[in-house]
């Protein structure tokens, strides 16, 4: 196994735990829990497929198409679940209690 292989086999298994620290921090939050959820089984299909697949070239391709979709699913998971709860917060604020 060369470098390049040991570099998918790391970006994988560091999406995985960045997608379960993303779920275990969402407080409930369903867009973080789903981009964290996204995170973790891509993951897991990015590292199977270097660990699968047989050609190591084609192999290296699909994991990093994996990781960088899922990267993304796991960013725009915690942005949007980051807007809403700013616009629970600003709603929570302009509703008067009493």
């Amino acid at each position: 196994m060369d470098a390049w292989t040991w570099g998918a086999v790391a970006f994988a298994v560091v999406l995985v735990f960045a997608g379960g620290i993303a779920w275990w921090l969402a407080r409930g939050c369903v867009f973080t829990m789903i981009g964290g959820t996204g995170a973790v089984v891509g993951g897991l299909a990015a590292l199977f497929s270097v660990v699968l697949l047989i050609d190591p070239d084609s192999a290296l391709r699909v994991s990093a198409v994996l990781t960088i979709g899922s990267g993304a699913w796991l960013l725009g998971g915690g942005i949007r679940g980051q807007r809403a709860l700013r616009a629970e917060e600003a709603a929570a604020r302009r509703i008067p209690r009493g």
